[in-house]
């Protein structure tokens, strides 16, 4: 089985993403605090955490676009570009729409899933580390990973046990 590994703090903060393509990120719940009080054109304060990450990917050379509901809407589409300029981000893209470029997309709403197979990654259904191992798996492929880790996620995966053993077992 293979040993469970302490994970870098780093990657954490800052994941990493190839520079050919781009990361979407949500802006109301994401990048900016939701207000559901607040009037429905109002922008709310940055989240730091996010504010600092999409800041370190632009800084590395990655592509980062706005990816919010309020794209295609002139006068949203000028306060988030204000919004931007006076949380010192340059003058993002904005969309609504994803293509086989973007490389990833941060949302406060998205369900992760488990590629090829709907199988939800859900926060409270497995520990870090094994969503992280997931992902590696999704990256580079193989049954070594899944198999080494198989007897630790079939429980966290009630409907994977329903559907049988074969969806487990990635390449092989």
């Amino acid at each position: 089985m293979l040993k469970i590994q302490r994970i870098d703090q780093e990657l954490l903060e800052h994941p990493k993403y190839h520079k050919r393509g781009w990361i979407g990120v949500d802006l109301d719940g994401t990048l900016a605090m939701a207000d559901p009080d607040a009037e429905p054109h109002c922008i709310g304060v940055p989240v730091p955490h996010m504010l600092k990450r999409v800041k370190h990917w632009i800084e590395t050379g990655r592509t980062v676009k706005i990816f919010t509901a309020r794209a295609g809407n002139v006068q949203d589409e000028e306060r988030i570009h204000q919004w931007c300029t006076r949380h010192g981000l340059s003058k993002l893209e904005i969309t609504n729409r994803k293509d086989h470029k973007m490389l990833a997309l941060w949302d406060d709403r998205a369900v992760c899933v488990v590629r090829n197979t709907g199988l939800p990654i859900l926060p409270g259904s497995m520990s870090l580390w094994q969503s992280v191992r997931l992902r590696l798996v999704q990256m580079i492929g193989g049954s070594a990973f899944m198999e080494a880790d198989r007897r630790q996620l079939k429980d966290h995966f009630p409907v994977a046990n329903e559907a049988g053993r074969e969806m487990c077992e990635f390449g092989g």
